[in-house]
């Protein structure tokens, strides 16, 4: 979406951030410079201006096909839910209420990749191209029962029931709630032979591009070869756009911590520092700077505990034996 917008920003006389020259590592939002500087060009709904002027492509390129082929609103919204990561840098969560006789209803709320409230804009233009490709794809008498934003009523909300339906502002979460008759409604013209032709393609490049927060956050930590010093959970989880929470709670589910992973990164160098005998080496005190640990002692008392030996001892080859 970001490409689209900067172009419909081009369109509206934004004068575009260089957003080349921002740490976009620790950006949540990376959309956010975009919504102000339209707001700046005098835009008054940047995301729900955008939302509505859109391209159904602007939802996300294969997956704009994936969502047409799908056969009615409920499996659209399970494949957009699936697919999301391909196209946003938000999170997209998913809430099911079960009926009695049939699927119940949906909530999809977006929020930020930190856990909390996503950037109003893109809330806005989110939730307007989602409810224009549902219309399009299933008629315009369907859509959401009912669309709840955090934003407080603004000046002319006309403008927001007329993109998104039956809207209630000043609410404790974004959601778009979808209701069992608009979860059955069938989309038209799709064309399952397309998508079991492009979901196998989607569904390799979410894999490719996602990558395990423990071997992300074992790659923030080696990150420039430098001294490895004490970094915080903190530092890491900013470098990865994330919450100290969030991160926990990624980590926990991949069944390791910070703690763990910060360790085995020590290890894994101090071993390797080690393996190269004096005096092409480096001394054993720069090597326990070089690896984070404040003294020689907590050291010892570290390659010990890996190896069962003592540095000098595993220096001189003592160690081969012990080191896997």
């Amino acid at each position: 979406m970001e490409l689209e917008l900067r172009a419909y920003a081009l369109t509206r006389g934004a004068v575009l951030p260089d957003l080349l020259a921002t740490d976009d590592r620790a950006q949540v939002d990376w959309l956010a410079p975009l919504w102000d500087a339209l707001r700046q060009a005098g835009v008054v709904y940047p995301g729900l201006m955008f939302g509505t002027s859109a391209e159904p492509s602007a939802l996300g390129g294969v997956l704009s096909s994936i969502l047409a082929n799908t056969p009615d609103i409920g499996a659209m919204l399970d494949t957009l839910v699936r697919f999301h990561p391909l196209i946003g840098r938000n999170e997209l969560v998913v809430k099911r209420r079960p009926g009695s006789r049939g699927p119940g209803e949906v909530s999809l709320s977006l929020r930020a990749l930190d856990g909390g409230a996503g950037h109003p804009d893109t809330v806005d233009a989110f939730f307007t191209m989602l409810c224009a490709a549902v219309r399009r794809r299933a008629g315009q008498g369907v859509g959401p029962d009912r669309v709840l934003l955090r934003r407080s009523e603004p000046a002319r909300p006309e403008a927001y029931r007329r993109a998104l339906g039956p809207v209630a502002f000043g609410q404790p979460a974004d959601a778009c709630v979808f209701g069992a008759t608009a979860l059955r409604a069938q989309v038209r013209h799709a064309d399952p032979v397309v998508l079991a032709m492009l979901a196998p393609y989607a569904q390799r490049q979410l894999a490719v591009n996602h990558t395990p927060w423990s071997e992300a956050v074992r790659a923030a930590l080696q990150e420039g070869g430098g001294p490895l010093g004490s970094p915080r959970l903190a530092d890491v989880a900013r470098a990865l756009a994330v919450s100290r929470r969030t991160l926990q709670l990624r980590l926990q589910e991949e069944g390791c911590s910070f703690s763990t992973l910060m360790e085995t990164t020590q290890r894994e160098r101090a071993l390797a520092l080690l393996a190269e005998p004096e005096p092409v080496g480096l001394p054993m005190t720069a090597i326990a700077t070089q690896v984070g640990f404040a003294t020689p002692a907590a050291f010892t008392r570290a390659v010990r505990r890996w190896t069962g030996l003592t540095p000098s001892a595993y220096r001189r080859g003592e160690g081969a034996q012990h080191s896997d």
